[in-house]
């Protein structure tokens, strides 16, 4: 068994280096915070060179991907198969060619012609030659053999009705089967020309075809997205699968007989990319009861191989030409929500394995591994379906890789779409890659703690750690106003960033492998980083008298703390005037504080407010923040009723004048009530409105009866301030 060690500190020391580094001098608000990775969600933003992350947070070494044209001529790779001698035919569009790939040397190796744009599906017939598709104004068969370095070709099928073949599959007895559109037809062809309509699935497009043991074929379709088992010799047909919601745009069988297929909606794709979801870390890994190696299932005999594209690829294919089928819809209920890759059971017991955030375009079935070519952003995919084990490649700068095969020693081949180009990747592991994260923003000016990079370490491998900080996010526009990077930090150790304090940070973790090829496993990165306190921020704070009670005011400020601290306030007020701030309330907690001005004379007043921050703080880093409100008028005393005089009219109306006066505001109202505590009328101001501090006023009462009267004035000023006089007067 491998000698693995796994690089963790011992408990003491681990403690004692974390007082060390992080030791506060009290419990804080700025404390230390964490970047954590050991989630593929948590790497996928980052830049994989030459490493791959699983979907159980596990960062390794990957494959070595080389592309094999210099200067690709074409556009789309929409087929590829390898042959025994390891070769490689790649058909392309437009202006469709097939390619060979041989002892790495490449060439054209046949061209179509004209009105034949578009080189669809090929495949290989033992000992017979290479079977190539090619649609132009309809779709066409032909066998290519080769001769003394020339290249014939032989058509096998033409059909005027049928515009696509979508996949080839030659069989044991001889005969072709070819998966067509746009009428969703399975046709049978002999080497001798001879064509036989086997099935009518009553679908637009057969998109996808594999052999399945005990001599059935399998095929996949549009619109509902059938997955089909057929009879090859009646074309009797018994529906697996009905998805429903997407194309079933590739398949792969293994030799138990179980078979996969994945789907291709262009509207479960996300645009963002998103992320895989096989099965969620915390619910554990599957394993093997007992001990020993798991039994798991042996890959099939040869090359499992599905080489297929969606409908939507086609019509960007064929420029212009009608779409075949319609855009898939949306998800019904109880549908997935995403594209997916479905297993269905030799016994037919059918479930997802694996949510796809992309549409899978091409499947590969080889060592207990699905490998899938997906669109949009450019990623090949690993599944194992025992573990449960997902493993995101590198991405390709192309949208989609929409074509795959298998080569000899483990090698894989991807053709891509949207730029096109043929990639090889090699078997084995390279011997050293990094992964460089996207940059983490600490969101204010931060001082960096310690990395620390958790792994498994075959003896002779090797994981460090390094960092670069700096002010401005777009680090790729900007990188000569970052620091450099720093020097490596080995893996499992617990050392201080050395990057300078700034806002972003940026981490490059380098892994390499042992002289055995074995790779290390990194399994959690986290970096410790905390905040520069920063003083609290107030934006604004009022001053308002309650109706209710004129003489208290509601103080009312709004304030923030970029850290996220705890803030307590003081206020102070002053008298205009007068340069003494007179403390009114300390360590308030709330946004507001109604005062009780009834105690102070009266006069303009400015109320002050204090922020701090430190109760999160130490007595050293704590930051403090004031604002004042604008001055305001404080004023208890009412108002004065002056040179009152009487006057009885000869109908019995009382007629009452006089001036109401105020030191610092205006009278607002004058009014009176006659025998009564609730029912006041409005005199009337001398100058017809109650607008200054000094105003003369008439007060008229009703006709009253004979006998004495009490007649009630009352003053009132702008902040609320009541005065009260009663005058007796005597009708005869």
């Amino acid at each position: 068994m491998l000698n693995v060690k796994r690089f963790l500190l011992p408990a003491a020391i681990a403690v004692a280096g974390m007082s060390t580094l992080f030791r506060p001098a009290q419990v804080q608000a700025v404390h230390t915070q964490y970047w954590r990775f050991h989630t593929e969600a948590a790497y996928a933003a980052g830049h994989f060179h030459g490493t791959q992350v699983n979907n159980y947070g596990e960062l390794r070494l990957s494959r070595a991907v080389h592309p094999l044209f210099a200067h690709a001529s074409f556009k789309f790779v929409n087929a590829m198969v390898t042959g025994a001698d390891g070769s490689l035919y790649v058909g392309t569009s437009p202006h469709g060619r097939i390619y060979r790939i041989r002892h790495g040397k490449r060439g054209v190796y046949y061209t179509p012609p004209k009105g034949f744009g578009t080189v669809l599906s090929l495949a290989l017939m033992p000992h017979a030659g290479l079977l190539a598709a090619l649609t132009g104004t309809h779709a066409r068969l032909v066998l290519l053999t080769s001769k003394g370095g020339k290249v014939s070709a032989r058509t096998l099928f033409e059909n005027k009705a049928v515009d696509y073949i979508w996949a080839i599959l030659p069989m044991a007895d001889g005969n072709i089967l070819l998966a067509t559109g746009p009428h969703g037809e399975l046709w049978r062809v002999g080497l001798n020309g001879k064509s036989k309509l086997l099935l009518k699935t009553g679908v637009h497009n057969i998109t996808s075809m594999i052999a399945a043991p005990h001599g059935r074929v399998i095929i996949g379709t549009d619109q509902t997205g059938m997955v089909l088992r057929v009879n090859p010799q009646t074309g009797r047909s018994f529906v697996l699968l009905s998805a429903g919601h997407a194309e079933i745009s590739s398949l792969a069988v293994d030799r138990d007989g179980d078979i996969f297929a994945g789907t291709a909606s262009p509207n479960l794709a996300k645009l963002d990319g998103g992320v895989f979801t096989p099965q969620a870390r915390s619910t554990g890994r599957p394993a093997a009861i007992g001990t020993g190696t798991p039994s798991m299932k042996l890959p099939a005999k040869g090359r499992l191989n599905a080489v297929k594209k969606p409908a939507k690829v086609l019509v960007r294919l064929l420029k212009g030409r009608v779409a075949i089928s319609p855009m898939p819809a949306p998800a019904e209920p109880n549908q997935p929500a995403s594209n997916v890759v479905y297993e269905i059971s030799a016994t037919g017991k059918t479930r997802i394995l694996l949510h796809v955030p992309d549409m899978v375009l091409a499947m590969l079935y080889q060592h207990h591994t699905l490998i899938l070519g997906l669109g949009n952003h450019g990623r090949l995919l690993f599944y194992n379906p025992f573990t449960q084990t997902e493993s995101l490649m590198d991405r390709v700068k192309q949208a989609d890789i929409n074509a795959l095969a298998a080569g000899m020693k483990g090698r894989i081949f991807m053709g891509t779409a949207n730029q096109g180009q043929v990639y090889r990747l090699a078997a084995g592991t390279l011997s050293q890659g990094t992964y460089e994260s996207s940059v983490q923003d600490g969101k204010l000016t931060s001082t960096w703690g310690a990395a620390h990079v958790t792994a498994v370490l075959p003896p002779g491998s090797a994981i460090s750690i390094q960092t670069r900080s700096g002010n401005v996010q777009d680090v790729a526009k900007h990188a000569a106003f970052w620091s450099r990077w720093s020097a490596p930090i080995p893996a499992g150790t617990y050392r201080r960033i050395s990057s300078p304090p700034a806002r972003f940070l940026q981490f490059r973790i380098t892994l390499k492998s042992n002289a055995a090829g074995k790779t290390p496993v990194v399994e959690r990165v986290s970096l410790a980083h905390q905040q520069i306190n920063v003083p609290p921020q107030i934006t604004s704070i009022t001053a308002a008298a309650l109706p209710s009670s004129p003489h208290k005011f509601r103080i009312a400020w709004k304030a923030a703390d970029a850290n996220g601290d705890s803030l307590t306030f003081n206020l102070a007020y002053r008298e205009q005037g007068i340069p003494v701030w007179i403390k009114i309330a300390h360590h308030v907690t709330q946004s507001y504080y109604v005062w009780n001005t009834r105690d102070i004379p009266d006069g303009r007043y400015r109320v002050k407010l204090i922020a701090s921050d430190k109760s999160d703080n130490t007595p050293q880093t704590a930051g403090r923040a004031a604002r004042e409100t604008r001055y305001f008028l404080v004023e208890n005393t009412p108002p004065t009723l002056s040179r009152l005089k009487t006057r009885i009219l000869a109908d019995g109306r009382v007629e009452i004048t006089g001036i109401a006066a105020d030191t610092l505001s205006p009278i607002t109202s004058v009014s009176f009530q006659v025998d009564s505590a609730t029912d006041w009328r409005e005199a009337t101001a001398s100058d017809t409105m109650f607008d200054s501090p000094l105003e003369a006023f008439t007060a008229r009462t009703g006709k009253l009866s004979a006998g004495a009267h009490r007649i009630s004035l009352r003053a009132t000023d702008a902040r609320g301030n009541h005065v009260y006089r009663s005058i007796l007067v005597q009708i005869h």
